[in-house]
């Protein structure tokens, strides 16, 4: 039987968490697909290897917490979020409008059943979705 990795402190899950934001940030303002689908497997790999449970970047959960399927652009969205990124960082550094952002952020809270960013977060968080 494998081992559970062990427990890390809250200073070093937040920056695993700024990490894995900062990959899907990277990968976000990466034009070529087939690049982006191979930081999509980077970010799979370290997820396993920090004990993180989740099947695909925008695919359902594996925890007992009802499935949620985000988009790409969503994830990238919810990511600068956790970070505590304004709508218009968010824009900046994903090159969107802030109304795109807005929008996106408003379709993820929904998915999410959740009424404020933060709630998104931590849904988002509980279900597998964001590390």
């Amino acid at each position: 039987m494998a081992s559970s990795p062990p427990a890390l402190s809250s200073s070093a899950r937040e920056d695993l968490r700024e990490s894995f934001a900062e990959l899907r940030s990277i990968s976000a303002a990466v034009a070529d697909a087939s690049l982006r689908t191979r930081l999509a497997r980077l970010e799979q790999k370290l997820i396993a290897v920090a004990g993180e449970s989740r099947t695909t970047v925008a695919g359902p959960a594996t925890r007992s917490v009802p499935a949620v399927r985000l988009s790409r652009r969503e994830m990238d969205v919810l990511s600068c979020v956790a970070l505590g990124h304004t709508n218009a960082e968010i824009a900046a550094q994903l090159s969107l409008r802030e109304g795109t952002v807005k929008a996106y952020l408003g379709t993820a809270m929904s998915k999410l059943d959740a009424s404020t960013r933060h709630a998104a977060v931590a849904r988002a968080r509980r279900a597998g979705i964001l590390p």
